[in-house]
């Protein structure tokens, strides 16, 4: 197995009026593996905890939570040095936040840590960015061009997994395609992928399988062809709700008896 996650807890302490602490539990008993050249899909409602899995997972998380659990890249504990020596190379991410780019370089220079200025050139044009960005700060551009960046800053690292959190919300529909297309060759290529997504049309295009995500935990996993068009192939009710309440599936309304 490449990545494995037992039962995850995070936590964190927080301090009320009068100083008062308190412990807020945000993700729980939480279960993931992903295979050799496998694409695998997050999914879940906005503030369920998706994103803290992949921080927790890249040792990101800050210095107030409380985390438990397993997690292990290749059969082996991914310890803070161990994933030091492998991020970048073996290990890399893309960021929800368009401000993970450091403003005080260009964003040329800052692609070409991890290829030489021809790869980037191309990488660049691939998401129809011209090569008079590689001379612009962050600052100069827009949130979509930022994370056009930074997905292809992840294709240039060529790593051997790749953990994805929201990488489409901004993208135009040729720029998303090339996401796609991104994500396929690199399960062809023998590699592996986490992708966080609220995109599931996305997500059905170009994953193996799906998690859904909800009250900080995964409540269940599924290969993307046992899903089924009106979400019928999915065992646990909210996993069926949310799926038939999103527009691409009729926007169907979640009832209260649907989650029992």
């Amino acid at each position: 197995m490449l990545l494995t996650v037992k039962n995850l807890n995070i936590s964190f302490e927080q301090y009320t009026s009068f100083f008062r602490k308190r412990i807020v539990h945000v993700v729980h008993d939480l279960d993931l593996e992903v295979r050799d050249g496998e694409i695998l899909a997050i999914f879940g409602a906005s503030g369920s905890g998706k994103s803290l899995l992949a921080h927790a997972i890249l040792g990101l998380l800050p210095y107030n939570a409380l985390v438990s659990g397993e997690i292990k890249y290749k059969e082996e504990e991914l310890t803070k040095e161990r994933l030091n020596k492998l991020y970048g190379r073996e290990i890399s991410f893309i960021p929800q936040t368009v401000n993970s780019l450091n403003p005080l370089l260009k964003v040329g220079r800052q692609s070409e840590y991890t290829a030489d200025k021809r790869d980037v050139e191309i990488v660049y044009e691939e998401f129809g960015l011209e090569k008079d960005v590689l001379n612009l700060y962050p600052h100069e551009l827009s949130g979509g061009m930022l994370r056009r960046v930074l997905v292809s800053d992840s294709i240039l690292a060529d790593a051997n997994l790749i953990i994805a959190d929201e990488p489409t919300p901004g993208m135009d529909t040729k720029s998303t395609d090339t996401i796609i297309n991104y994500f396929k060759s690199v399960k062809a290529k023998g590699k592996s992928a986490v992708v966080i997504t609220h995109d599931i049309e996305m997500a059905m295009k170009c994953t193996d399988r799906i998690a859904f995500f909800y009250d900080g935990t995964i409540i269940e996993t599924t290969e993307i062809e046992k899903i089924g068009e009106d979400g019928n192939g999915l065992a646990h009710p909210y996993s069926r709700a949310l799926f038939r309440a999103l527009p691409e599936n009729g926007f169907h309304s979640i009832e209260a008896g649907d989650l029992c």
